[in-house]
């Protein structure tokens, strides 16, 4: 099921709730959850410039049909709201907040479990903005919990050899379009900066170097231990508060409060949000300077 025509020119409001029935319109059932992902031979394509370019140019909030998802293969999907509850000086989505779509996902698959987080923001009549986070630090391996990291765009190192070309691959992508601030573990936020979900640009934009997002005792508790962390969020409650998020205007300096993410229905794990749904890559900003 593939979006509506015209869809990119409606209100944002209106672009989450089409989005999230073809998410939530066929989920699988818990007896039925799929785990097989691609082996080396069909990932060896993340190595590939060509390959990694699509993360940033392809457009739209849908993949093509014949794109695979070769890593995050498996999620999980929620609305959400940002809240901004800091008179910060950030503009753009980091001043005014919005709802998104949140999805959980497992980076590697195949037995070992690397969580991480994808929001979308969308925009009246203009592109999404998205947003992806990793855990901040090494996770102790066997951990399954998905609240137990704190989630940000800059992240450490890859300890797997395979993992750190692949991170180099990525940065090799970005770099051939012309970023000059996305590195293999950081991701800009020029973009959320830059506009709000009513598609107004900034004229002025003022952008934190690091954003955090630190899961809540209250997710905590909500969050079962299973051992398929689709299965763990999908018996949280909504209406709870997932996420405090901090920011900080350099990325060697302390974070301060910014706001909260709140959750605004139940997850849904679905074929639709595994292999259609696309969260599109910033490039950052393609001049050098400090931001």
């Amino acid at each position: 099921m593939s979006l509506p025509d015209g869809y990119s020119l409606l209100r944002a409001e209106e672009k989450l709730d089409a989005l999230w029935a073809r998410v939530s319109s066929d989920p699988y059932p818990e007896g039925a959850l799929p785990t097989s992902v691609p082996g080396p031979w069909g990932r060896r394509k993340l190595f590939s410039t060509a390959f990694n370019r699509g993360s940033f140019e392809l457009s739209g909030d849908e993949l093509p049909p014949d794109r695979p998802k070769l890593v995050h293969t498996y999620g999980t999907c929620a609305r959400v709201t940002l809240k901004i509850t800091a008179e910060l000086p950030y503009t753009g989505v980091l001043a005014k907040g919005g709802s998104a779509l949140l999805r959980f996902s497992d980076a590697k698959g195949g037995g070992s479990f690397a969580p991480s987080i994808a929001l979308k923001f969308f925009v009246t009549g203009k592109p999404s903005l998205n947003f992806l986070g990793l855990p901040n630090d090494y996770r102790e391996k066997g951990d399954l919990r998905c609240f137990s990291s704190v989630y940000c765009n800059s992240t450490v190192p890859a300890k797997e050899f395979d993992t750190k070309l692949v991170q180099a691959a990525f940065q090799k992508a970005a770099n051939s379009l012309g970023g000059t601030r996305l590195y293999s573990v950081y991701l800009p936020l020029h973009h959320l900066a830059g506009m709000g979900a009513d598609g107004a640009t900034a004229d002025n934009p003022v952008v934190p170097d690091r954003i955090e997002f630190h899961p809540t005792a209250e997710a905590k508790r909500a969050c079962p231990d299973t051992s398929d962390f689709r299965l763990s969020l999908g018996r949280v409650p909504a209406g709870i508060k997932l996420f405090d998020v901090h920011v900080a205007p350099k990325i060697d300096q302390p974070t301060k409060p910014l706001g909260e993410l709140w959750l605004d229905s139940a997850f849904v794990a679905s074929k639709y949000g595994d292999e259609r749904l696309f969260f599109a890559h910033d490039v950052g900003p393609t001049t050098p300077g400090p931001h």
